[in-house]
């Protein structure tokens, strides 16, 4: 099974996110914030991609990699922004200084056709 994780307070961007993630055959999950990414993927099996935005209220991308840190499940991360690459570049190393495997960045918008291609890329990875 091919499970997606959407951390995004934009709600309309994460819905866009997962419909075209559930027509290619992903089961999405979508998380307001990344307390609710946290707990939603610790809650779950499996391996997984998450989609986590920087920018996020209550508890940014950034914040929400310590949590994650302790998940014991195949995680391949994506982080995703409207703005500057500093940010980026920080949750980036955060993450791989904690053993997390972060690919790309996604800069919004993200049109059709590359969400896909990401998509295909990230399933290859994860081998599901």
């Amino acid at each position: 099974m091919k499970q997606l994780y959407i951390a995004d307070d934009n709600t309309g961007f994460s819905e866009y996110i997962a419909t075209v993630a559930s027509r290619e055959g992903w089961l999405p999950v979508i998380c307001v914030n990344g307390q609710d990414l946290v707990e939603q993927v610790a809650s779950g099996s499996g391996s997984a991609l998450l989609i986590v935005d920087i920018y996020m209220p209550e508890m940014d991308g950034i914040e929400a990699i310590e949590g994650l840190v302790d998940v014991d499940r195949q995680l391949r991360l994506r982080f995703i922004a409207g703005g500057a690459d500093a940010p980026f570049l920080a949750a980036k190393m955060i993450a791989e200084a904690r053993n997390l495997s972060v690919e790309r960045n996604i800069f919004k918008p993200l049109g059709k056709n590359d969400l896909i291609a990401l998509l295909e890329q990230e399933a290859r990875e994860l081998g599901v």
